[in-house]
C-alpha cells in the first residue's frame, strides 16, 4: 500500500513546481499518516481506505496532504512541511496551513476557497463547506469546537472559541466567541 501511496503522489508532484520528498518518510511513519487520515476518508468513503479514489474529492485530497504536511511538520522537517502544503494548494485552491491543529474526522464538502490559516485549531467530526476563511485578527486564530459544522462564505478570525455542536451560517463574520450549540446567522 505504501508504494501505492508514493506512486499516487509522484503523480501530483509531476504536474507540479511542488516537490515534496516522499522517500524521506518511513514505512512506519506512513502507517501512521494512514491511520490519523482514517477517519477523514471514511467520512467520503464507507469502505476501507483506497488511496486512488483521494483525487475524485479536491478536499479530501487537500486533507491527506495535510495530514502528510502536519506529520513532517510536528516531526521538525518545516521544508517537507512546507511542500506538501503548497503541492495541495496548487492542485485544489484549497490552503491548509500545516500549523494548524485538526482533529480527527475532518470534512470539507466542496471546498475549493477555503483558507485553514496557521496555529488554528479544530477539533474532532467537523463539517466546513467550500470558501470559508478561518484565520488570523490581531495576532489570534480561532479554535473551532467538536462536531461544529460551518456553512460556505464564511470568516472566522481571531483569539475566539467556537462551542461544540454549534452551527455557522451561510456569508457569517465571526470574531467573538460563542458557546457550545450556538446558531450563528
Amino acid at each position: 500500500m505504501i508504494d501505492s501511496i508514493k506512486d499516487e503522489i509522484i503523480f501530483f508532484k509531476e504536474k507540479s513546481i511542488f516537490s515534496p520528498d516522499v522517500e524521506s518518510i518511513k514505512p512506519n511513519d506512513w502507517e501512521s499518516i494512514i491511520n490519523k487520515f482514517q477517519g477523514d476518508y471514511q467520512r467520503y468513503y464507507s469502505e476501507e481506505f483506497n488511496v486512488k479514489k483521494i483525487k475524485y474529492f479536491p478536499a479530501l485530497l487537500a486533507t491527506f496532504f495535510y495530514r502528510i504536511a502536519r506529520f513532517c511538520f510536528l516531526n521538525g522537517d518545516h521544508k517537507n512541511a512546507q511542500e506538501f502544503s503548497s503541492l495541495a494548494f496548487s492542485h485544489t485552491g484549497i490552503e491548509i496551513y500545516y500549523s494548524a491543529e485538526i482533529g480527527n474526522n475532518f470534512k470539507m464538502n466542496h471546498g475549493v476557497g477555503t483558507i485553514i490559516g496557521a496555529r488554528t485549531k479544530i477539533g474532532n467530526d467537523v463539517l466546513m463547506h467550500h470558501n470559508i476563511t478561518l484565520g488570523d485578527k490581531n495576532g489570534g486564530r480561532p479554535t473551532i469546537g467538536n462536531g461544529v459544522t460551518i456553512y460556505p462564505g464564511t470568516v472566522i478570525v481571531g483569539d475566539i472559541i467556537i462551542g461544540d455542536n454549534s452551527v455557522i451560517g451561510a456569508n457569517v463574520f465571526v470574531d467573538k466567541s460563542y458557546p457550545e450549540n450556538s446558531k450563528i446567522f
